[in-house]
């Protein structure tokens, strides 16, 4: 794949936490390759010394781009870094701390953070960025030291191309790499903030709301102080079922319960796995007594005329419901307590109907 379909590649799918990883890794891949040229351009006319490295440099991110081509990653990273260090110490030495090469040590740094995000078998993750944060203080005051204490550096040979013009790409190569940083790690956090919220407020198995979710919304609901129903839906003989046909095949129907559910009710009621075989279904508060048992039964309907795969057999399932009248000066386990009260009389009275 060639750069420019590789990045829309990734652009397109930068959605995905290694994406976004890696979409960030050919950008700043790119701008360094850019770089190069431009300072293979000064370098060949001012300072034979640095146009044979920048050239040795060139032709080694040529191939770490070919590296990440084949998904050797985590080489790629640590041959980038490497390279980078040391031009950085050569270009310092050889053309003087006023030009400000060592300012890649800011950008070297930030970038050695990048193993955190890269799912790979490597270890002690932190020890290394430990080891490569001392090194480079160290490396920072020698280069201090050589370029201010002893006759090294020499500078351009004919600075067509002034020390501030320099010190300022330099400058700006550092600070995008440290800018590329921080937006690759607040892109991240918020993707797993994201992953996390949804894994705190949705069921695994169904992927309706699970019960906190479920807490949350009525919290919210009770704010509002505005009055709404709520149905507790139970399986009827699902026991039976699960000793029948074992735990996986119970498993799949709840599945194809809640995809039902969610077919069923798209508008004005959500629902959520409360415990079990248990289901909670809140209406919206423009939902009406009249209207949102109307519904309810409608679901329940539906939901038996269904065949469920249960193993190799299929079979049919029944459901019994619960209404209340959500009473905001209540707690939620109360209105929930009314409404299971409900679902108890629907059982006792013959299940498969809507009480309350």
């Amino acid at each position: 794949m060639n750069p420019i379909a590789r990045l829309k590649y990734l652009w397109h799918r930068r959605e995905e936490k290694e994406n976004k990883i890696s979409l960030m890794f050919y950008v700043c891949l790119f701008l360094i390759i850019i770089v190069d040229f431009i300072f293979g351009y000064i370098f060949y006319y001012e300072s034979k010394v640095m146009f044979v490295v920048n050239s040795a440099c060139l032709l080694c991110n040529l191939f770490i781009y070919h590296l990440y081509e084949q998904n050797k990653r985590s080489m790629g990273l640590y041959l980038l870094l490497t390279q980078l260090y040391v031009f950085m110490i050569i270009a310092t030495i050889v053309m003087g701390w006023d030009y400000g090469f060592q300012q890649y040590l800011y950008g070297i740094l930030c970038i050695f953070f990048l193993p955190f995000y890269i799912p790979d078998n490597s270890k002690n993750k932190s020890l290394h960025i430990i080891l490569a944060g001392a090194l480079f203080i160290i490396t920072y005051y020698f280069l201090s030291y050589i370029c201010h204490y002893t006759r090294y550096s020499s500078g351009l040979i004919n600075p067509t191309f002034s020390v501030y013009t320099i010190h300022a790409l330099n400058s700006s190569v550092s600070m995008a790499a440290v800018s590329s940083f921080c937006i690759l790690s607040s892109m991240i956090n918020n993707e797993d903030k994201r992953k996390l919220k949804r894994k705190a407020d949705f069921d695994e198995l169904t992927t309706l709301y699970n019960r906190y979710g479920l807490n949350e919304i009525l919290t919210e609901m009770m704010d509002a102080k505005k009055s709404f129903y709520i149905a507790i839906a139970d399986l009827d003989h699902f026991k039976n079922v699960n000793d029948t046909y074992g735990h996986n095949a119970g498993d799949e129907i709840l599945q194809a319960l809640a995809n039902k559910f969610l077919e069923l009710n798209r508008d004005l009621i959500k629902v959520g796995r409360w415990g079990g075989e248990e289901f909670l279904i809140v209406g919206d508060p423009k939902v009406g007594s009249k209207d949102f048992k109307r519904r309810l039964d409608k679901m329940r309907e539906e939901i038996s005329k269904i065949k469920f795969k249960a193993g190799k057999t299929k079979i049919n399932i029944t459901v019994s419901m619960g209404v209340a009248k959500f009473n905001p000066k209540k707690t939620i386990e109360d209105n929930v307590k009314v409404a299971d009260d409900n679902l108890y009389k629907a059982k006792e009275t013959g299940r498969n109907k809507v009480v309350g």
